[in-house]
């Protein structure tokens, strides 16, 4: 597998070709320093792999993949400390490596990039990563939802709750959808707690957006439009309150 590195500090460069350099199935084509030298680089090299670095002295690893069409080629992205960065990956359900690179993580995402996916579903996970890139300011995202058969691509907008069931989550949404993937809610709630959503119980994480009223009797509820009832846990009833007059 050929692979290339794109990333403007030589060390990081360096560390990265001295850890890869026992892997007898990776060849490193070349290296690039910026955005300009890495589109020629990948279509010189036509590499299986690009190690891409996202910020760099004249643009954005995210600027490079906008200008190729289609992305043939497997993505390991690398960045620092950047929570827009991490969290634009994470609604995308792709793989990042943080820096300062670790060489287990390293070795691990490049052994398991070729097995990761067909290369439509690469293709459609980049295409929600940019497209949340150009408006992650924006409240509308987009979410990669995958089960065992399908690969779904989730405004947001879309959602009206999600429900724990041990380690997996349901995904209710508009339209009597229902989606089922095999994450914890926890993992949800982290990922979507400046985006409208809010824990209300253990099990509920609810939208906002949709939320129509809350019922005080039998101990608490909550009321989504369409008319759906949820519990409220007397814990929480505090928080979203103070939430709600905000």
């Amino acid at each position: 597998m050929k692979f290339v590195i794109i990333d403007d500090e030589e060390k990081h460069r360096n560390l990265i070709k001295s850890i890869l350099k026992e892997e007898k199935n990776l060849l490193c084509s070349g290296e690039a320093t910026c955005v300009a030298e890495g589109l020629a680089l990948i279509e010189e090299t036509s590499p299986d792999l690009v190690l891409l670095d996202i910020d760099m002295p004249d643009g954005t690893g995210f600027d490079l993949l906008k200008s190729i069409s289609p992305i043939d080629f497997q993505v390991v992205f690398i960045t620092a400390h950047d929570e827009f960065a991490v969290k634009a990956f994470k609604f995308s359900a792709l793989d990042y490596l943080l820096k300062p690179i670790d060489p287990e993580e390293l070795l691990l995402a490049v052994q398991k990039a070729p097995k990761v996916q067909q290369q439509s579903q690469n293709q459609l996970q980049l295409a929600t990563l940019l497209s949340n890139v150009e408006s992650f300011s924006q409240q509308v995202k987009k979410l990669v939802l995958k089960d065992s058969d399908n690969i779904y691509i989730v405004s947001t907008q879309e959602i009206l709750y999600l429900q724990a069931h041990n380690n997996y989550t349901s995904f209710f949404l508009t339209e009597n959808r229902k989606i089922v993937v095999s994450k914890t809610l926890k993992e949800y709630e982290q990922l979507l707690e400046n985006s409208g959503f809010f824990r209300t119980h253990q099990s509920y994480l609810i939208n906002l957006a949709y939320l129509q009223r809350i019922d005080k009797r039998e101990g608490g509820s909550i009321v989504l439009q369409e008319k759906i009832y949820l519990p409220l846990a007397q814990r929480r009833k505090d928080s979203l309150l103070k939430m709600l007059e905000k």
